[in-house]
């Protein structure tokens, strides 16, 4: 019998095994393998694309480890991040195995060193002098007519300056300006490098000591108070300078420049993008150049500064061959220097590249005093100074209890409502106990209810009402449609009701899907109302899109109105640590 089929699927089959054979021998994910040893570098989120560039280039080159190509794969990983990871602390990721690391300061060097000495880690050592890639000065980031007003580039302008127009009741109306508070934006020291360099500037400046900062400088009560003066004018906190600089930019871009922030602690190199339309992010994004530029104020009483060391990491998984190549590719990142001053960064000497004058936003040569990175145990000091110091919050949590939420998430067994919980659970531990906190659920109304909102727990004070807050969450079951944007308006109106300025005022808003009905008119009010808050009573949201249903577009659509954060959970399975940076904002 004639089977004309035959030859075909037996030729097809041989295709299948053939491209099954290739892809098992060389390499998942259908990437086929070149031969190359592979390396992986951690890096913090500003230099991490000149690193990338700097890894073609140096695959290009045709540099060889014993007769191998070398491949480095540069991802970006928070500094805090990666010393849990490889000091092995309680809940890491023991998955994660960099060959390189490139944090932003020393002090992330010092940490680890420090957590390894009292417990035995992942890695063996931590070298005491690595080589440094470029740095960066901490500046004071102010609109520029706002620096000008001040007496920038000329001028003398420092962290006392700051503070006074922070204690000033007429904030900019004290220098017949109509730009309302002195408001400033920081990252928050316990997780940012940026955040604690500024916090250890500021602290140095108010001691009034010409060296490094000690301990007993940690117990003046000038340093407290002033410290505590100027975190009165916060905005908000967060892990990263990404919510700040695109809020600037958003702000700019509707004609509000000055309306948002008066100054925000940030390196120098991220400056000088944002005037280029640069927009640090992890990825970053280009777009036109701001319509108000940016000044890099240099804090003539105390500037410190970000020394970018890199190094290769003393763990079991780094082979002696890829140590080899790991110490061949820095040698290659410091031989090729000059493009990351060509990008903005001044050298491990501090002197500047082309690109390091006035007219992008920076003086080329400043006249600040530099601030030394103190002790390890001083640094940790300054955080806990700041975790006393700093602006208390106000904030409702507002969780999606809809139908969607009894999903079970994949790989992990449990439903979408179960691992929020499990989320929720985290809060109250991450704030202070005189923080005020509230949590309201919603869906749609249930029963004769007009209302699609539920409070669960009324305002007050952490320390009461974490036991309430805690067996409220444990309530939460999943009920009814998702009426998204009624709820976060009256969610917003809620927290302005009792508007602190003494305080961080927020919501935080998780959610899975998008609004029912549909209702597109109900989005453009509800961002046209957070558009027109006043700029000094700002209500921030912070929301969490949740799952792979949730409506992205809508939820960063009201975080950005409302200069708060969005934050992307897809994986829902990766929601406490979302959760976490969500609070690193207070």
């Amino acid at each position: 019998m004639n089977r004309p089929g035959l030859p075909i699927v037996l030729g097809a089959l041989a295709v299948v095994l053939i491209l099954v054979g290739f892809f098992a021998l060389n390499g998942s994910e259908g990437e086929p393998d070149d031969g190359c040893l592979k390396l992986t570098m951690w890096s913090s989120d500003e230099k991490a694309p000149l690193l990338e560039e700097v890894s073609r280039r140096y695959r290009d080159s045709g540099r060889q480890t014993d007769g191998r190509c070398v491949n480095v794969a540069v991802s970006v990983y928070s500094s805090q991040g990666a010393v849990d990871v490889l000091a092995d602390a309680p809940g890491s990721d023991p998955s994660a195995k960099p060959d390189l690391w490139g944090p932003s300061s020393r002090y992330w060097l010092d940490s680890l060193r420090a957590a390894i000495a009292t417990r035995p880690g992942r890695v063996r050592s931590v070298p005491e002098n690595p080589p440094t890639l470029a740095s960066s000065p901490i500046v004071i980031a102010m609109p520029e007519p706002m620096a000008r007003e001040l007496g920038w580039p000329e001028g003398a302008i420092g962290w006392r300056d700051m503070i006074a127009l922070a204690q000033d009741p007429n904030g900019w109306g004290s220098r017949g300006k109509p730009w309302g508070a002195f408001k400033i934006g920081k990252t928050n020291p316990v997780h940012s490098t940026t955040g604690l360099l500024a916090t250890i500037a500021t602290a140095t400046a108010l001691s009034g000591s010409s060296d490094a900062l000690s301990p007993a400088a940690l117990d003046n009560p000038a340093v407290a108070g002033g410290l505590r003066a100027l975190e009165n004018s916060a905005v908000h906190y967060g892990k990263h300078s990404a919510v700040f600089v695109r809020n600037l930019y958003t702000a700019d871009q509707e004609g509000r420049s000055l309306d948002y922030v008066s100054a925000v602690a940030l390196e120098e190199k991220v400056v000088l993008d944002y005037n280029q339309g640069i927009l640090v992010g992890n990825p970053p994004v280009t777009t036109a150049p701001p319509k108000v530029k940016l000044a890099a104020v240099f804090p003539t009483d105390g500037t410190t500064v970000s020394d970018n060391p890199a190094i290769v990491v003393d763990a079991e998984w780094v082979t002696d061959q890829k140590r080899r190549a790991a110490e061949d590719f820095l040698r290659f990142a410091q031989e090729n220097r000059q493009l990351f001053t060509d990008a903005g960064f001044r050298d491990g000497e501090g002197v500047p590249g082309e690109k390091h004058v006035e007219a992008n936003g920076t003086p080329t040569n400043p006249s600040f005093r530099l601030v030394r990175t103190p002790s390890f145990e001083v640094a940790t000091g300054v955080r806990e100074l700041w975790q006393r110091n700093r602006k208390r919050a106000n904030v409702l949590l507002v969780v999606d209890v809809s139908k969607s939420m009894e999903k079970v998430v994949d790989g992990v067994g449990r439903t979408r409502l179960e691992l929020a919980r499990d989320a929720a659970r985290q809060v109250p531990g991450q704030l202070t106990e005189d923080d005020t906190l509230a949590l309201w659920e919603f869906s749609s109304p249930l029963g004769t209810e007009p209302r699609p909102w539920r409070e669960r727990v009324a305002a007050g004070p952490v320390g009461v009402v974490r036991d309430a807050f805690g067996r409220e969450v444990e309530g939460l079951q999943p009920t009814g449609a998702t009426e998204l944007y009624e709820s976060t308006r009256a969610a917003v109106e809620d927290v302005r009701g009792r508007y602190d300025p003494t305080r961080i005022n927020a919501v935080v808003l998780l959610s899975d899907g998008r609004n029912e009905p549909s209702r597109p008119e109900g989005l453009t009010t509800l961002v046209n109302g957070l558009n027109a808050a006043d700029k000094d009573r700002v209500v921030r949201v912070f929301s969490i899109a949740y799952g792979d249903e949730a409506d992205r577009d809508a939820l960063g659509k009201i975080s950005t109105a409302s200069r708060g954060g969005y934050y992307d959970s897809t994986d829902a399975a990766r929601i406490e640590s979302v959760m976490a940076d969500v609070l690193s904002n207070f």
